[in-house]
């Protein structure tokens, strides 16, 4: 909680800093939209979407991925969106390096048009450059490559490594919605929200930025409004004894009194709306997702990946092939599963 006024000063600060960060070099484009996918295909030379990516593999996966190239849609975004919770999970890395990766791919992918492959590298590449910046313990490069089961090699993803990282100027460090629920979590507290309420609401609204992480109709939204959306929509799950009135009018001045968002904003409202609604369709539908199991790969079962430490999911699954993406669906409401 914050108990002093200087407290509440570099609160403030914080926010504004993050959020001349998220109006900058993390600003991410609507870069699956037709007009901007026409101005990247005139902007990028056909010979350089697949010139990272090896030239060959096997059969299938070759065939696969020359059928399918081109422009890519919201359909192989959040399944690679699913394959990286998959991966955090199994070994229960923090999921917010979720948020992260997909914010390194999105840019990057504002910037170039991709095939299939390419796709299927720079998702696992950005994923593994998260890893490695933000958990203590990472995986080595080498364990990226028996994630993709000889897919690639290690000098695709280095390469790719260094192709995302010249792309993003080495901006690396994104503002992420639950960073802002974090933040607007300290207002709620000083707005006199009771400490078993305000948990409540924290748990609630991290949820919910992870089912806007798979969503792409979030990627063009701020942060901070996906963060306040969240929040918002959390309220609507206590009744006035619980959370009165007055607290959540008096969250919202402080939020207003920052003069860095507008929590009645369109946008705002937009992610809260969209997020309320995707948090109550999950509700409805939790017990039958709950049911699904996923079987693990026996290629996974036999031998642990790279040398990292056994996996700490519990069995509960292993993660796919990222070679096998395309081919397989699952929904977006399991992989963001509530703890």
């Amino acid at each position: 909680m914050v108990s002093t006024n200087m407290g509440m000063t570099a609160l403030f600060e914080q926010f504004g800093v993050l959020s001349k960060q998220e109006d900058g070099a993390y600003v991410c484009h609507d870069y699956l939209s037709s007009d901007y996918q026409i101005d990247l295909e005139r902007r990028t030379p056909t010979q350089s979407r697949g010139s990272i990516a090896p030239s060959s593999a096997t059969s299938s996966s070759s065939s696969a991925a020359s059928s399918n190239s081109g422009g890519i849609n919201e359909v192989w975004r959040e399944k690679i969106c699913e394959w990286t919770f998959q991966v955090i999970d199994h070994f229960d890395f923090n999921r917010e390096v979720a948020s992260i990766s997909l914010n390194y791919l999105d840019r990057y992918l504002s910037t170039r048009m991709v095939n299939r492959k390419m796709f299927q590298l720079a998702a696992m590449t950005s994923l593994f450059l998260a890893v490695k910046l933000y958990e203590p313990t990472t995986l080595k490069m080498s364990s990226f490559v028996e994630l993709s089961r000889g897919y690639f090699k290690t000098e695709h993803i280095g390469k790719m490594e260094s192709s995302i990282l010249w792309t993003l100027s080495w901006h690396v460090h994104p503002p992420t919605p639950l960073g802002f629920v974090r933040n607007y979590v300290l207002l709620l507290e000083k707005s006199g929200s009771s400490p078993a309420v305000t948990t409540e609401v924290n748990e609630v609204a991290r949820f919910l930025t992870e089912l806007s992480i798979c969503d792409y109709y979030f990627t063009t939204r701020k942060p901070s409004s996906t963060g306040l959306g969240a929040v918002l929509a959390a309220f609507e799950r206590f009744d006035e004894n619980t959370l009165p009135l007055r607290v959540q009018r008096a969250f919202l001045k402080l939020v207003r009194s920052m003069e860095v968002i507008d929590p009645f904003s369109d946008e705002v409202q937009g992610c809260k709306s969209r997020l309320s609604a995707t948090y109550h369709q999950d509700e409805s539908e939790e017990e039958e997702h709950s049911e699904v199991v996923q079987a693990p790969s026996a290629a996974y079962e036999q031998q642990p990946i790279g040398d990292t430490e056994a996996p700490k999911d519990a069995g509960r699954f292993s993660p796919d092939c990222v070679a096998d993406v395309d081919s397989s669906y699952s929904s977006r409401k399991r992989c963001c599963n509530r703890t």
